[in-house]
């Protein structure tokens, strides 16, 4: 049996809440990690299909799992509990339908200790079973394991969250300094994010595939309000408030067809004027006049328009950026 330590050197948070189908895949791929100093701060949300008594069990086995019991409050709740427990200076995160590769943890904290201007880490990730991956949920996968710099990562932000939250290691006192997790009835990974980045936080990503993603229909990404298309637009649109759009400067919107229609919805008034444009085009580039938010869906669309837009003399995210 596993000793815990009494200095863990990662703090790994493992929210749960009726998970008990894969909750001992990802339990035991927390066991086998080869960085033994760590600790497993897992809190039963509110379960009623017996993860409770699972997390129990496999903490009587391992002492390095520690198990709170609360009300279903939801995930930020949970995830703020963990992290007022949590005793290292590293915080990891995993979800309980997930499994990590049994490297994770040592080699980011490796990465990180060797590269101290960097505050958050998150790893490459593949989604499973096969069967369940759509091919939408293949693209995103390609765009986020594509996504390895903190520039990549900080001019995407406004598409979708460029590092998934189970990915993550972060130094705790930065997240806690953020102050942490909200719940805000969106997602709570991107808000973080926002908020990291907005304090001046460093972000990479290890090009390594070291999470697994399990994809199944009751998914929180796939039944929770809070990660709907219309709660994603309301963040992103308060995103922009406190970003390109401060001091209620009004925007150009450039695109085409729904996602055009969705985000001069969504924006409204902060709108001064609309362009409907597919390729960005020579002669009408120079007539365009800053802010721009460009709804443009293609990442090979968006190089494009960056290009064009860079030679102009135009700067990503104080002069343009781009939505989804």
């Amino acid at each position: 049996m596993a000793q815990r330590t009494l200095t863990p050197r990662v703090s790994v948070l493992l929210p749960v809440r009726d998970g008990a189908p894969w909750l001992p895949s990802a339990l035991a791929s927390l066991a086998r990690q080869t960085l033994a100093e760590h600790e497993v701060i897992a809190i039963d949300d509110g379960s009623t299909d017996g993860s409770g008594e699972i997390l129990e069990r496999a903490a009587r086995r391992d002492p390095r799992l520690v198990v709170r019991h609360t009300p279903a409050r939801g995930l930020p709740a949970a995830l703020e509990l963990a992290l007022s427990l949590a005793r290292a200076p590293w915080v990891a995160r995993q979800d309980a339908d997930d499994i990590s590769h049994r490297t994770r943890l040592s080699r980011q904290l490796e990465w990180l200790e060797c590269h101290p201007d960097i505050d958050v880490l998150g790893t490459c990730i593949r989604l499973f079973p096969a069967a369940a991956v759509g091919a939408g949920m293949q693209r995103w996968a390609a765009w986020h394991n594509a996504l390895l710099t903190h520039e990549a990562m900080r001019r995407e932000l406004l598409i979708d969250s460029p590092l998934a939250h189970g990915t993550m290691m972060a130094r705790r006192a930065v997240l806690e300094a953020a102050g942490g997790w909200h719940e805000r009835g969106w997602a709570e990974d991107l808000d973080l994010w926002l908020r990291l980045f907005a304090r001046g936080a460093r972000f990479e990503k290890l090009p390594s595939v070291l999470y697994g993603w399990r994809q199944h229909r009751s998914s929180a990404t796939r039944t929770d309000p809070r990660y709907s298309r219309s709660r994603f637009l309301s963040l992103k649109a308060a995103a922009l408030d406190a970003g390109l759009l401060r001091g209620g400067r009004r925007a150009t919107l450039v695109g085409v067809g729904s996602s055009l229609s969705r985000w001069h919805e969504t924006l409204g008034p902060r709108i001064e004027r609309r362009v409907e444009m597919r390729p960005p085009h020579a002669q009408t580039i120079p007539i365009l006049r800053p802010p721009l938010v460009l709804a443009v869906m293609a990442p090979v669309a968006r190089e494009r328009w960056r290009t064009a837009l860079t030679r102009r003399g135009l700067r990503e995210l104080s002069d343009f950026v781009f939505v989804a």
